[in-house]
C-alpha cells in the first residue's frame, strides 16, 4: 500500500516537471545539433561577409590652389588576362600597375568621385580612376580579385543588351560588384557609332541602355561612355537629355577641372606597356 502511495506521488512530480524537461531538451538540442552556431559556420559566415563588403577608403577633400586648374588621369582599360588587338593588358601586368598605385600612396576613385574633385577643385594629387569599357567577364574574373586585394575601385561601362551574352558579365555580377563599390555606368544598348544614327535611334541607344541598367540596380546612374569615343554636338546633347553628369571620350590626356564634363579626356592603358609608361601616365 505504501509503495503504491510512493508511485502515485513520483507520477504526480513527473507530470508537473514534465513540462520543463521537454523544453529544455528542446533548447540543448538546438544549441548544439544546429550547424548555423557551430564554429566552422561563424568562420563561413563572417567569410561571407568579408566577400560582399569590401572597406571603401574615404575620399578626403582638400581644397587646391586657386590660381590654376587641377586634373586628374582617368585611365581607360578593356579587359585584363585575354583580349583583342592591343586592347588588353596581361594578368602580370595589371598586377603590378595595382600593387604601384597601392605600394605608392595613390587613391583609386570612381569617376562620379573624380567630377565631385574637379568640380568642386579639390586637390586631386594621388587620385587615379580605373575606367573599363563593355563590361567584359574578364573584369570579374581578372581584374577585380587585384582590385580587392589591394582595396582598389573602379568605373564599368555597360553595354546593357550584350549582358550576359557569352564573354560579358551577367546582371548578377553586376549588382554584385555595384554592391562593393565598383561604379556602374552607361554605353548603350548595341555600342553603335552614335555619330552615324538617326536622331531618334541615336536616343534610344542612350536613354534605354540607361533605363536597362537602372532598372537592374534599382538606382540611377550618372556616368557614360562614347563607343569607341566617337560623338557630335546632337550625341552630347542627347547624353545630357537622358540624365548623365558625365561623359568619357579617348582623347589622350588628363582631364582637367576646364574641361566639359560631358567630353572628359582618358589615357589608354594596352598591352606590354611597360611599368614606367603606367607610371609616367598616373604621375
Amino acid at each position: 500500500m505504501r509503495s503504491r502511495k510512493y508511485l502515485i506521488l513520483i507520477m504526480f512530480i513527473l507530470a508537473i516537471l514534465a513540462p520543463q524537461l521537454l523544453n529544455f531538451y528542446q533548447n540543448y538540442s538546438k544549441e548544439h545539433n544546429s550547424t548555423e552556431n557551430t564554429p566552422e559556420t561563424k568562420i563561413v559566415n563572417n567569410s561571407i561577409q568579408q566577400e560582399l563588403i569590401i572597406p571603401q577608403k574615404q575620399l578626403i577633400k582638400v581644397p587646391a590652389p586657386p590660381d590654376k586648374p587641377v586634373s586628374i588621369p582617368i585611365l581607360m582599360y578593356h579587359e585584363v588576362g585575354n583580349g583583342p588587338d592591343c586592347m588588353w593588358v596581361s594578368d602580370k601586368d595589371f598586377y603590378e600597375q595595382m600593387k604601384y598605385l597601392h605600394d605608392n600612396g595613390y587613391q583609386t576613385i570612381t569617376l562620379s568621385q573624380a567630377v565631385e574633385l574637379l568640380t568642386g577643385h579639390y586637390d586631386t594629387s594621388h587620385k587615379v580612376v580605373l575606367s573599363f569599357d563593355d563590361g567584359y567577364l574578364t573584369f570579374y574574373s581578372h581584374a577585380w580579385p587585384v582590385l580587392k586585394e589591394f582595396e582598389q575601385t573602379a568605373t564599368i561601362f555597360i553595354i546593357s543588351n550584350l549582358v550576359g551574352t557569352p564573354e560579358y558579365l551577367t546582371w548578377q555580377q553586376i549588382k554584385f560588384l555595384d554592391s562593393n563599390g565598383i561604379e556602374i555606368g552607361g554605353h548603350t544598348r548595341t555600342h553603335p557609332l552614335l555619330p552615324t544614327l538617326t536622331t531618334l535611334n541615336s536616343n534610344v541607344e542612350i536613354v534605354q541602355g540607361k533605363q536597362d541598367i537602372e532598372a537592374q540596380l534599382g538606382k540611377s546612374i550618372e556616368t557614360f561612355c562614347y563607343p569607341t569615343g566617337k560623338y557630335n554636338s546632337q550625341v552630347i546633347q542627347q547624353v545630357n537629355g537622358a540624365g548623365f553628369v558625365a561623359g568619357v571620350t579617348m582623347v589622350q590626356r588628363k582631364a582637367s577641372s576646364t574641361d566639359q564634363l560631358l567630353l572628359l579626356p582618358r589615357l589608354g592603358v594596352y598591352k606590354d606597356d611597360p611599368l614606367e609608361r603606367f607610371i609616367e601616365v598616373i604621375k
